[in-house]
């Protein structure tokens, strides 16, 4: 890896489906982490009104945080301070290499990384070096190499669905 696992520790800690490497860094899978969230969220709705809410929190957590939380994880994982199995290997640590300074301006990796890190989309990095840098060329290979759509296009969140119990609610549009 070469990069040290730099994040505070997660609540749940290393759970027993996360990689342990030999130089002792984690391999977090993003599933089971993301199971451990759901779980803490029904526990707190559930003692915010004095009783368990039961399995309807899990769909809410699904469809008002899944994509903030995966897209937190895909910044931890560039920045290289936790490393998740969803993420392609080349990408952890991108944000901290060498290789990213030579061709975006520190000062430009970090305002792409606020705008993505705060819900942004490509469109809106684009938008913003259009009008605020020359390095708009280097801008547009830094997001060629994060490729945050194909992230997001493999980690939906109906696959956590199969390890939750039935909710009752249609998942069909």
């Amino acid at each position: 890896m070469g990069l040290t696992d730099t994040a505070p520790h997660l609540p749940e800690g290393t759970l027993c489906t996360d990689r342990i490497l030999p130089d002792g860094g984690v391999v977090y899978s993003l599933t089971a982490h993301a199971l451990a969230e759901i779980e803490r969220h029904r526990w707190i709705e559930s003692e915010k009104k004095g009783h368990d809410v039961g399995p309807s929190a899990y769909e809410e957590w699904l469809t008002q945080c899944w994509n903030g939380w995966v897209r937190s994880k895909l910044l931890e994982h560039m920045y290289g301070w936790r490393c998740w199995s969803a993420f392609r290997s080349e990408l952890h640590g991108l944000l901290r290499r060498g290789t990213v300074e030579r061709h975006v301006s520190n000062e430009v990796l970090h305002r792409v990384a606020w705008i993505l890190g705060h819900g942004g989309e490509n469109l809106d990095v684009i938008d913003w070096a259009v009008e605020h840098t020359s390095e708009v060329q280097n801008v547009l290979w830094l997001l060629e190499q994060i490729d945050i759509n194909a992230a997001r296009h493999r980690l939906v969140p109906d696959h956590l669905r199969l390890f939750l119990p039935q909710t009752g609610v249609s998942h069909e549009s």
